[in-house]
């Protein structure tokens, strides 16, 4: 199997941990009277306290030859959480291996798909649910392409870096 050969290197981001305590701002969920304003299609808010899903906080950061790449870390209103701010900087010090390992994992599933045209997009830290509803801490790294068509795919990732699923559909 062929591995993702970037045009720019990718470096591992060894103080990553000081950069997301630094830049990272806490994600808002949108009031009711908010989105009535923006006129969403899909706002139907319980309470204007509707506060039952855990707060993202984020950053961008340019990452080899991806720029602006989006960097999520799941936490309270108050901090993002020092488990994930952790495990940030775990990952982050072999970056170019889990970019690598997640883009492989694509080409399994979609082995006509060119390794170059996909783009990174985001990387995620926190809990999540796996298709047999198991909790669990980890990752994902989540990339879209243009071809063949405009999609995006979301690898999710144990913390330990093992792939055990991913997501996708149309942008």
């Amino acid at each position: 199997m062929n591995s993702f050969k970037p045009s720019k290197p990718i470096k591992a981001i060894p103080n990553i941990k000081e950069i997301l305590n630094k830049q990272l701002i806490l994600s808002k969920s949108l009031t009711q009277s908010e989105a009535d304003k923006l006129k969403l299609a899909n706002s139907n808010y319980e309470s204007e306290e509707d506060n039952f899903l855990p707060k993202q906080w984020f950053c961008s950061l340019d990452i080899g030859e991806w720029e602006e790449v989006e960097i999520f870390v799941q936490g309270d209103t108050e901090d993002p959480s020092e488990e994930f701010i952790e495990l940030a900087g775990e990952i982050f010090s072999q970056l170019p291996q889990h970019i690598n390992r997640a883009l492989n994992y694509l080409k399994i599933f979609f082995p006509t798909h060119e390794i170059e045209d996909y783009y990174l997009a985001t990387i995620s830290f926190g809990r999540m649910i796996n298709f047999d509803d198991h909790l669990f801490s980890g990752f994902t790294v989540a990339f879209y392409s243009e071809r063949p068509h405009e999609f995006q795919y979301k690898v999710k990732l144990k913390k330990d870096g093992w792939p055990i699923g991913f997501e996708g559909g149309p942008l």
